[in-house]
């Protein structure tokens, strides 16, 4: 099982999770320095305009191991300054899963249903990925969130509407001037955000110019969008002409400062200024927003508008949530059930084991005038025996190990290493899928029956004891 251990929307404003954003630079650093620490074994971290979150894996699925795991991902995330503590919240296994699935599916989403959400998940997992911070749990944890995120976004009406921070932007834009048609609208920043907002202004009729860092960014951009692109450097002449200022920049200081915009509005000479900052870390200076004329929304500032579209979701919301439980049931259920796998590997070692010997001294006597084809098949109706003779204590086992009545796995497997003597067995070096075909003599040296073994190599052609010849 996981942790998840983060701020969100939900917890913390905008001016706590801007200081505690981590820059893509940033983030390499910051999972190998987790992975580092004993107790946390992987990781990776989503780090958004509304949330910062690392969902991590500690040195097994114990209660303990789980805890000390969450405590290392809060100190990691409280080293970053002060301040972050009592705006972290800590979800451990069960939880922490259903968290994960929940964020997935947009559930716990400023814009319920959004589908920006999905897409960030998968890059900061691929971002993990590269940096060799994963590992077995969560390999097997995120793929059942991208399914539960699919189910919810093919099953339901949850993302009707194309409802995203974005939209939600424009929305308030046409709350303020009705139509947008011919209103000339500044985009600050030509990344994802800046180029979904650009095309929905566009679709609107409104006029763009769009400024970044890069005059290649900013032109290729302004193209898409039948716009006009230019620098960062020029944005004060551009913002006399703007209506509306939207900023998504990932810059780590104020593209718009107060002092820009009290030079600027001199030559705007009164006209109002509408300035959407969606950024976080913010672009626009907070104070911008005292200014006469000047009006300024940062992202929590949407909140109002998306709840105004909110409630037509909500029952689709229900739905999807329902879909969530399930998923997250099924998940549960199958870890429980691995938990029996060791104990399943060794006992089919155990008997496996014991069947070669067997075979092995009956080769080398009553059996062993046995051509290579009878030698064979006579292997592999041991082997479907023995297959069919295991196969409904390992059904039992994992119906046990999910089931909450009757005898414990602990138990049975308690059991099951005192019957069979399981202790000290190596299932990886005894389990090999089918019989192993016994050595036996051919004049002077040792061979294999041709075609016995499937996908086994050769054996060197000295003679070899029989624990030489099964690896024991």
């Amino acid at each position: 099982m996981i942790v998840v251990v983060g701020i969100s929307h939900r917890t913390a404003p905008i001016d706590v999770r801007e200081r505690f954003a981590l820059p893509d630079a940033e983030v390499c650093t910051f999972l190998r320095e987790l992975v580092a620490r004993a107790d946390v074994r992987e990781a990776f971290v989503v780090s958004t305009c509304n949330r910062v979150e690392v969902i991590a894996a500690g040195a097994d699925a114990a209660a303990e191991s789980l805890e000390r795991a969450a405590l290392a991902c809060r100190e990691a995330l409280c080293a970053r300054g002060e301040g972050i503590e009592r705006h972290l919240y800590t979800y451990l296994g069960a939880r922490a899963v259903q968290h994960l699935f929940r964020v997935a599916s947009s559930l716990d989403s400023l814009v319920l249903g959004e589908p920006q959400i999905l897409g960030q998940l998968k890059q900061a997992f691929e971002r993990a990925r590269l940096e060799g911070t994963l590992g077995p749990v969560l390999h097997r944890t995120f793929p059942r969130a991208i399914r539960t995120a699919k189910r919810v976004r093919n099953e339901t009406a949850i993302g009707t509407g194309q409802v995203s921070v974005p939209t939600a932007a424009v929305d308030l834009a046409r709350q303020i001037f009705g139509d947008l048609q011919g209103r000339q609208v500044v985009l600050i920043g030509s990344g994802e955000m800046g180029r979904i907002v650009a095309r929905l202004f566009r679709d609107a009729g409104a006029e763009l110019t769009v400024f970044a860092r890069r005059s290649e960014a900013a032109e290729k951009l302004a193209r898409e969008v039948r716009g006009t692109g230019r620098l960062v450097d020029e944005l004060p002449e551009g913002l006399v002409r703007a209506d509306i200022v939207v900023s998504s920049t990932s810059a780590p200081h104020y593209v718009i400062s107060e002092n820009m915009l009290q030079n600027v509005r001199k030559a705007r000479r009164g006209r109002s200024l509408f300035l959407i900052d969606l950024a976080v870390p913010r672009d626009i200076e907070p104070t911008v927003g005292r200014l006469e004329s000047v009006f300024l929304y940062n992202i929590d500032d949407l909140a109002h508008v998306v709840e105004e579209s909110r409630s037509g979701r909500l029952r689709e919301a229900e739905h999807a949530e329902r879909i969530l439980e399930e998923e997250a049931r099924g998940f549960e259920r199958w870890v429980d059930a691995e938990q029996a796998t060791p104990v399943i590997k060794a006992l089919r070692a155990r008997l496996r084991s014991a069947v070669e010997v067997e075979v092995e001294r009956s080769f080398r006597g009553r059996l062993r005038d046995l051509g290579p084809e009878h030698r064979a098949a006579v292997l592999k109706m041991l082997d479907a025996a023995l297959n069919r003779m295991l196969h409904h204590p390992t059904q039992r086992l994992r119906e046990e190990a999910i089931s909450e009545d009757g005898i414990s796995l602990e138990q049975l497997a308690e059991t099951l290493e005192e019957l069979f003597d399981l202790s000290g067995v190596e299932p990886s070096a005894l389990e090999k899928g089918s019989l192993r075909p016994p050595m036996f003599e051919s004049g002077e040296r040792s061979v294999e029956p041709e075609g016995a073994f499937e996908g086994q190599p050769a054996e060197p052609a000295e003679p070899l004891s029989w624990r030489r010849a099964t690896g024991n």
